[in-house]
């Protein structure tokens, strides 16, 4: 017979027994069938013979056998966790190494009631009771499911004199229903742990879901800002193609053959084409061209442009838009006309784009003016802020500096960036 103190240290290396099994029971899908209020007959076939063959194999660890009701433990458990019928299924596999055992198999009494004296605990807490609950109730009915075993053998043991249980055997009682307890609380931290997951994942997914669709709504929008930006350039090459209609015919033609070729490269490009610096000059070079056909001397054009910058993405039509802006508000209603420069330039964190005049300049109102986003009017440098914006955030929106009589210089800058790759460029 085990001493005090070695029956708790068997006890306790017993209990690190429990809690192994407990982390494998809650690992994999069986983790999934466990407390759910529905099972199919297979379900219940699985979870009844994988909780009977755990108990068969405890059970069968040589050592002192009043530490732990095995039997009565893992049938509690299981009925505590899959219902009556995987109660029963567990009970009758533990039960079947000591079957062939005349006095063992008056014992598997004990066993069996052990089921529906758990499913009426089970039932008395409800269907979703909290963890501490169930705590409580899987340590009383592993205690009273041991209990009826040690009560049952004890009636044997009068009439068939089998060996008493001993006194220290008793302590089998509450060590029983803190098994189960024990049990109960590994596998619901997994199963907490495992819904926490799940919800994670599913918030996730929902998180995706709505930056995949926030994605697609500033697609369309910029697709639609985009296309906004074809007639307006095509209406201000128009007005200075009619100006030279008037002023010197034979140069409107040479303006409209350009204007073609423009044109040409506009429709080439669409709401998913990539742009590039090198790409925005030949568009700036081929509008110039129509505006000095009617300008003459009095527009000039100085470029200051990084040669590493050459292949960094840009918004199409960005830098042309800027240069637009430039001529017909800035230096064609200049009389000596002016200068116009553009200037693309790389720093650690920014590429900085800017497009400058010395022309008339604006007053804070009209800057206002220009820069307000909605309606069907809205100008050019605006949707070309809105564009930035979309693409880029608020940090990369488009800023005016102007004074009356002293010019305007128009500025956005964008994150640092690679060049775009050959086939982008293409």
């Amino acid at each position: 017979m085990l001493s005090p103190t070695a029956y708790l240290v068997s006890l306790l290396k017993d209990t690190c027994l429990l809690i192994v099994i407990a982390y494998l029971l809650s690992r994999g899908g069986l983790l999934r069938l466990l407390f759910r209020d529905r099972l199919t007959l297979r379900q219940n076939a699985l979870l009844g013979c994988v909780l009977g063959l755990v108990g068969v194999a405890v059970s069968l660890i040589p050592g002192d056998p009043f530490k732990f009701g095995t039997h009565t433990l893992f049938t509690t458990f299981a009925t505590f966790v899959g219902g009556w019928p995987v109660g029963a299924i567990t009970a009758v596999i533990v039960s079947l190494p000591v079957a062939f055992d005349a006095v063992n198999r008056r014992l598997m009494i004990g066993t069996l009631l052990a089921v529906p004296l758990c499913a009426l605990v089970k039932r008395a807490i409800g269907r979703a009771p909290t963890v501490p609950m169930r705590l409580l109730c899987g340590f009383i009915a592993g205690a009273m499911a041991q209990a009826v075993r040690v009560l049952v053998h004890d009636v044997f043991q009068r009439y068939w004199h089998i060996p008493p249980v001993p006194a220290l055997g008793l302590l089998s009682i509450p060590a029983n229903g803190f098994g189960v307890a024990l049990l109960l609380l590994v596998i619901s931290d997994a199963q907490v742990r495992a819904e926490s997951e799940a919800r994670r994942l599913e918030v996730e997914r929902h998180r995706l879901d709505a930056e995949r669709s926030r994605g697609l709504a500033s697609a369309a929008q910029l697709a639609a800002l985009r296309a906004r930006v074809h007639p307006h350039f095509m209406f201000n090459a128009l007005n200075s193609i009619a100006e030279l209609c008037c002023i010197a015919p034979p140069r409107a033609e040479i303006a409209s053959v350009n204007l073609s070729r423009l044109m040409r490269r506009a429709l080439d490009t669409g709401a998913s084409t990539q742009s590039t610096v090198r790409d925005e000059l030949s568009i700036v070079h081929a509008y110039l061209q129509i505006e000095q056909e009617r300008l003459g001397n009095r527009l000039c054009v100085d470029l200051d442009i990084d040669p590493t910058c050459e292949y960094v993405g840009l918004v199409p039509f960005s830098v042309q838009l800027l240069v637009e802006n430039a001529v017909n508000h800035g230096l064609a209603h200049h009389v000596d006309g002016g200068t116009i420069t553009v200037t693309v330039r790389r720093s650690a964190r920014r590429i900085v784009v800017a497009v400058q005049d010395n022309g008339i300049g604006m007053t804070g109102a009209e800057r206002n003016r220009v820069l307000r986003t909605g309606g069907s009017g809205a100008h050019g440098l605006s949707i070309l802020d809105e564009q930035l914006r979309i693409l880029y955030g608020h940090r990369a929106r488009l800023r005016l500096f102007s004074a009356e009589g002293c010019g305007t210089l128009a500025a956005f800058a964008l994150p640092a960036q690679r060049s775009l790759s050959e086939g982008a460029r293409r």
